[in-house]
């Protein structure tokens, strides 16, 4: 935009202009400057759509704030039920320490039945699904039994 001292005005063509319209950007003489709520209008056109652009805008501001403080709090009830679970969790395991230790170990060690069973199962089925007379059978087969 040019220097305001560079323009004159649109109401008075002779007139150099001092400001700018706030609202629209019109270059406007000391004649024709309306001042309102310490800002420069062209017209009271310009001031009432500022004044009904300000509402609005401090209207939307409000609502991203309470909408905002929403959030906070709900983000810190979660984080509270978290630590509450957290808390009971560790006292359960405190004062049931023995039985849950007897627990995972005997998970583990079905687990590890059930693993070791299913592999079992699938080394049989893949060795069934292989000719016999076949290299690659008889390579796998050296393989295996050279690493144990």
């Amino acid at each position: 935009m040019a220097k305001i001292s560079d323009s004159v005005c649109l109401n008075h063509p002779d007139t150099p202009a001092v400001t700018r319209c706030a609202t629209c950007g019109k270059p406007v003489c000391q004649i024709c400057v309306v001042r309102k709520n310490g800002s420069d209008y062209c017209s009271q056109v310009c001031a009432a759509n500022a004044e009904k652009s300000a509402g609005r805008v401090n209207t939307v501001m409000e609502s991203k704030k309470r909408a905002s403080s929403r959030n906070g709090i709900r983000t810190l009830i979660v984080l509270i039920v978290l630590a509450a679970l957290a808390a009971a969790a560790w006292y359960f395991y405190s004062s049931n320490k023995d039985d849950v230790d007897k627990f995972v170990k005997k998970t583990e060690k079905e687990l590890g039945t059930k693993i070791r069973k299913n592999a079992a199962e699938t080394r049989k089925s893949i060795e069934q699904g292989i000719p016999t007379g076949s290299k690659y059978k008889a390579n796998r087969e050296e393989t295996v039994n050279s690493g144990m």
